[in-house]
């Protein structure tokens, strides 16, 4: 009877034993040189740091790019908006390429009628 008592106060004792965390926990710790890397930001020490405050400053990544329905409407979104004002441009640059050479710079001008009366 006193083993049987022993063995559960052993396991009310494991049971209630708090957890320190161990290999893959969330507590566990990396490496020493991963964590000096992951403390590295470089902030302010980028050529592109400007781009990426900027970037950020705009939410895009938070308001689209997060969720995946709001990228792919993004996506397809941005390619029809792109798409027209891509062919946009170019019609542009072709007017003003091949100004007074294109049928609609050159209009009919109708003869004025004679009169014969």
């Amino acid at each position: 009877m006193l083993g049987l008592l022993r063995r559960s106060q052993v396991r009310l004792a494991l049971r209630s034993a708090p957890r320190r965390g161990g290999f893959g926990s969330p507590k566990d710790h990396e490496p020493a040189w991963i964590e000096r890397w992951m403390a590295n930001r470089r902030e302010g020490q980028d050529n592109m740091d400007w781009f990426f405050r900027v970037f950020n400053s705009t939410r895009i990544y938070e308001n689209f790019l997060k969720s995946s329905p709001r990228f792919y409407g993004f996506v397809v979104w941005s390619a029809i908006i792109g798409g027209y004002c891509w062919s946009r441009m170019w019609d542009h640059i072709w007017n003003y390429v091949n100004q007074g050479k294109l049928y609609r710079h050159n209009p009919y001008v109708y003869p004025i009628p004679d009169d014969d009366e």
